[in-house]
């Protein structure tokens, strides 16, 4: 009996040890176009008030959510001492979304100041695919991440994966502060999907020009109401073809790496990740790397332990936690 009892005291000791040593998750609010995203800040055990350490933003892809991100990679990063952010885009997972007035539009007439004279009925948007305003989504989470009092702005990183991929390129290319870029099965050049001209193709310019015409003339709706085969969510392909994360690399000096599924059937990856690689490796440190499997494989099993491992290993050499 007593050594049942020494044995499970110790056994406590061990679990509250662990339980103290892990990341502190804290939910947060970020605002992007005045519409509230739902986010979570990952800090590591033992951070001191006001003590500074690298930010990673993690930017997930098609129809991703914070969840999974907050479960498979946000906990994984920050126990290696970085400060992790994550977020849901508007319209997705617990973020809001875009409301728009489905009923008549109120009368403000002074002197009619009644609640039924300022009640109106409106439609929340929701899963809406829209890289472009994905985008402003993650200028607000950077906005946020640097202004952390424990981020050092100077020293940040991205990771995208799959949509995000090329939302996380599109970001360090934008913001010089991020050092390093790591994307996973990463969509990072969608144009050259968009390059068939064809007057059957709905995506051909003629196409996108006649539909965007459309939407301005109110005869088609605004926002898409149509789901993209196999994904979840809506996309707004007149807003799509004019999304290009590859323009303007020459801005580019993260440290990039790139991990790909080698039997990826969604895009070519000769066209995407190897094509970034190729450009980029004479003007900044990168490396392409290659996993079995196909594209949902690589959150998974083997696919997922080999490519977490090797985004570790890049963080930690290229952007050290305890470089100052």
């Amino acid at each position: 009996m007593r050594l049942t009892l020494v044995l499970t005291t110790i056994l406590v000791t061990l679990f509250h040890a662990t339980a103290l040593a892990a990341p502190k998750n804290t939910p947060i609010d970020i605002y992007s176009d005045g519409i509230r995203l739902a986010g979570n800040v990952w800090t590591p055990e033992g951070l001191a008030a006001g003590e500074r350490r690298p930010g990673l933003l993690l930017v997930h892809g098609w129809g991703g959510l914070k969840s999974h991100l907050n479960t498979a990679y946000a906990p994984q990063f920050a126990e290696l001492g970085y400060v992790v952010l994550t977020f849901d885009y508007t319209g997705w997972g617990e973020s809001d979304g875009v409301v728009v007035r489905t009923g008549a539009r109120p009368d403000s007439a002074r002197g009619a100041e009644t609640a039924q004279t300022y009640a109106t009925e409106v439609k929340e948007l929701r899963q809406i695919v829209n890289p472009l305003e994905q985008l402003d989504d993650i200028r607000a989470a950077v906005a946020v991440l640097d202004t952390h009092p424990n981020v050092d702005a100077e020293r940040m990183a991205v990771w995208g994966s799959s949509l995000g991929g090329g939302l996380a390129l599109a970001t360090a290319i934008e913001f010089p502060q991020f050092k390093v870029l790591i994307s996973q099965v990463g969509s990072v050049n969608p144009q050259a999907g968009f390059g068939d001209n064809s007057p059957d193709n709905p995506l051909a310019p003629a196409s996108i020009a006649m539909w965007r015409g459309a939407i301005a003339r109110g005869e088609a709706p605004a926002f898409p109401g149509e789901a993209a085969p196999g994904l979840r969510g809506y996309p707004d392909w007149p807003d799509f073809v004019r999304y290009d994360p590859m323009n303007n690399l020459a801005s580019l000096n993260a440290a990039t790496l790139i991990v790909d599924a080698a039997e990826e059937e969604l895009f070519d990856i000769a066209e995407n990740g190897a094509l970034l690689h190729e450009r980029i490796k004479d003007q900044v440190t990168a490396r392409y790397a290659t996993i079995p499997g196909k594209h949902y494989d690589i959150y998974r099993d083997s696919g997922y332990t080999k490519a977490l491992a090797m985004q570790k290993a890049w963080l930690q050499a290229h952007l050290p936690v305890d470089a100052n």
